[in-house]
């Protein structure tokens, strides 16, 4: 039996342990975090006797090791903000704990293109030692390259890699259902592109209509958008690759762009009232938070709140000498769905967190046999099919279309 550390208890973390919590592989789910009204909420929802939660502060690397030590955990995940995965991948690494994270704090550390991810700089000293480091293991990144490999393993030569997330969102008031902090960050981002080489495109660029299939089955506008995938794929896919893109879309962008527009995440202080401040902070103070597990069970009860998700992976290349495109896209619940499963969760978050935790679930049951730090491109047809059977066992179905393009 195993025992799990989960940093963060947000979003990510709540749905993690309840997922975690749930399976017979493992004895105990630690939730840790700074904030006791958040880790309370999650107790009440989850209900589990397998979740214990502890007063944790990412920011404390020695504090970090001895809460590892004495806990003796099997798998480390961090489910808290980017900027602290280098602490717990520190600590872990001073107890020889194994690790996770969903998405990275930064890229290309030091300028070095050959690190495009932060958690990449400490890949040989975890390699030497034996250790795990499974990093961007949530819907995108995370299944997003997984659905990228399946269809570059196929192919003997890979041209292009596009993958796009798009949501449909509605409620009576404004709702942000991600870290309003990050998503709007990454949209202000001049966004990475791999076109033969890294390119930084400017924020809201590559305009695209798309049409998406059931059960989405709209057309959409995606833009690029920072992200990890196009960091990654080309260095860790297994064969070269001409280029790949990463956009993002939903009805509301365009409230986004104005937004944007007016600089109204701009991070240059200007004067108001003889003090100076960044508008940037005065707009981020004012949104409201995610909401509560709480309050997204009320909102889709009530049906105040629908909302669905969707990941698509395009790629092209060729095979035995022919033009083949394949189409791969994932189905999973919608929020009034998602919350009827997992108390508190919406169609984001349980995308993103009950992937990250299907991953977790592998590295403890040692189904992820590489060693190192490493993204889930990596995974060999063994581990896809293990990864993509968890998946469908808890209601998200990954879609696959293949064809041969003719003249």
């Amino acid at each position: 039996m195993k025992k799990v550390l989960i940093v963060g208890a947000g979003a990510q973390g709540a749905v993690i342990s309840w997922v975690l919590s749930r399976t017979d592989d493992v004895s105990e789910v630690v939730l840790g975090d700074i904030d006791p009204k958040r880790m309370a909420e999650v107790v009440e929802t989850n209900r589990s006797s397998k979740l214990k939660t502890l007063s944790l502060d990412a920011s404390d690397i020695s504090g970090m090791v001895k809460l590892m030590r004495d806990g003796k955990f099997d798998l480390a995940i961090s489910a808290t903000l980017g900027r602290f995965n280098d602490n717990i991948m520190e600590a872990c690494y001073e107890v020889k704990t194994n690790y996770e994270d969903l998405a990275t704090g930064e890229y290309f550390p030091g300028g070095d293109e050959n690190k495009p991810v932060g958690e990449l700089k400490y890949a040989t000293k975890w390699e030497d030692c034996g250790l795990k480091a499974l990093i961007l293991a949530g819907c995108d990144a995370g299944t997003t390259n997984v659905m990228a490999k399946e269809a570059a393993d196929e192919l003997d030569e890979v041209d292009s890699i596009k993958m796009k997330d798009y949501a449909i969102t509605e409620s009576e008031k404004p709702v942000i259902l991600w870290q309003p902090q990050t998503y709007l960050g990454d949209l202000n981002t001049p966004a990475p592109i791999w076109d033969n080489g890294y390119k930084r495109m400017p924020i809201f660029s590559g305009e695209e209509e798309y049409d998406f299939p059931p059960p989405v089955n709209a057309r959409g506008k995606v833009y690029y958008h920072s992200h990890e995938e196009p960091l990654t794929i080309p260095k860790f896919i297994g064969k070269p690759v001409r280029y790949v893109d990463f956009k993002m879309g939903e009805p509301a962008m365009m409230i986004w762009k104005s937004i944007s527009d007016f600089h109204l995440m701009s991070r240059e202080p200007i004067e108001v009232d003889g003090k100076k401040i960044a508008p940037r902070s005065v707009f981020l103070k004012l949104l409201p938070p995610t909401p509560s597990a709480k309050e997204l069970v009320k909102l889709t009860k009530s049906g105040e709140l629908t909302s669905r998700m969707m990941v698509t992976v395009d790629v092209w290349g060729q095979k035995a000498g022919r033009d083949m495109h394949y189409q791969l896209w994932t189905e999973g619940p919608t929020a009034t769905e998602a919350c009827e499963r997992i108390p508190g969760a919406s169609d984001v978050s349980y995308a993103t967190s009950v992937s990250g935790a299907l991953f977790a679930l592998m590295m403890l049951r040692g189904q992820v046999k590489h060693a190192g730090v490493f993204p889930p491109e990596v995974f060999t047809r063994e581990e896809r099919e293990a990864y993509f059977k968890l998946m469908r066992e808890w209601g998200i179905k990954i879609h696959k279309r293949v064809e041969t393009i003719v003249g």
